[in-house]
């Protein structure tokens, strides 16, 4: 019976290796953090697999809105990698380029509802007291469903990096020349 669990388990294991790798080739993103949590405490890297579907979830949020918040906060987290992760994810969704650069470089001017709501992102992350007059603002506009979607990606953008620097992977959150 051991040897059977033992072998599922390598099995297991060797599936989700080749998971994190094939992500990393598709994404071109460094998954070493990952890696370790399987090698060392792999109950561990399935919890975080439980959570990592918060980090792109959206059903009600528009696209813009969306990823105005997402790339605003993974801007905030301060991780290049991760940032060029979430530029990749816009891309791959279909986000302009143009809005992409003008919400990573602050190169240019956001149409209004994307202003407000990397404003909103930017005062969620930093706690100041402008955030709920921004939050009843943009729930009125958009709704509840679409605050509960941009709250989530705003609190998941932060877990990411905290988890890699946590874990010995700091240097995989350093500065990269970003690809737009």
């Amino acid at each position: 019976m051991t040897s059977k669990t033992t072998e599922s388990d390598t099995n297991a294991k060797q599936e989700s290796l080749r998971q994190i790798e094939a992500f990393e080739v598709a994404y071109r993103y460094d998954c070493s953090y990952m890696k370790t949590m399987l090698e060392h405490a792999p109950e561990a890297l399935e919890i975080f697999n439980g959570f990592t579907p918060m980090a792109g979830h959206r059903l009600h949020a528009p696209l813009e809105v969306y990823f105005a918040a997402k790339l605003t906060a993974y801007r905030h987290a301060d991780c290049g990698p991760c940032l060029q992760l979430a530029i990749r994810f816009a891309q791959e969704a279909g986000v302009e380029n143009a809005l992409i650069e003008t919400l990573v470089f602050d190169r240019g001017e956001l149409p209004e509802l994307l202003a407000r709501t990397q404003a909103f992102t930017r005062a969620c992350l930093a706690n100041t007291p402008d955030y709920e007059t921004l939050r009843t603002e943009l729930s009125w506009e958009l709704g509840k469903a679409t605050m509960i979607e941009l709250a989530l990606v705003i609190a998941a953008a932060q877990v990411f990096p905290v988890v890699k620097r946590a874990t010995g992977h700091y240097k995989s959150c350093s500065l990269v020349t970003l690809n737009v």
